[in-house]
């Protein structure tokens, strides 16, 4: 399976560029809400797991301002993070394992 790093590119400061703590916030929230499109780390509450899971993966899949927003503040192409994570939850789907 791909590595949820290889969806999104480090946002460590390898190659001494300037560190910009607010994209690296916006590309947290993206790592965090796709930690919840494939189930990583969801407790119960209430609300059943698979249902959380749809709704987080949603916000990927179905256009929405709110995630083309957050990626335009993370540094990235909205397009670009769509099609990145169709692939990564094709790949999980068929469990292809990529470490």
């Amino acid at each position: 399976m791909a590595s949820l790093q290889s969806v999104f590119p480090k946002a460590v400061n390898v190659f001494g560029e300037i560190k910009y703590s607010e994209r690296d916030l916006w590309r947290n929230v993206l790592i965090v809400a796709l930690e919840d499109a494939i189930g990583k780390g969801l407790k119960q509450y209430g609300i059943g797991q698979d249902y959380k899971c749809e709704r987080a993966l949603a916000y990927f899949l179905e256009p929405n301002r709110d995630f083309v927003l957050v990626c335009h503040y993370a540094g990235f192409d909205h397009e670009y993070v769509r099609m990145k994570v169709k692939k990564y939850i094709k790949e999980k789907k068929n469990g292809r394992t990529n470490r």
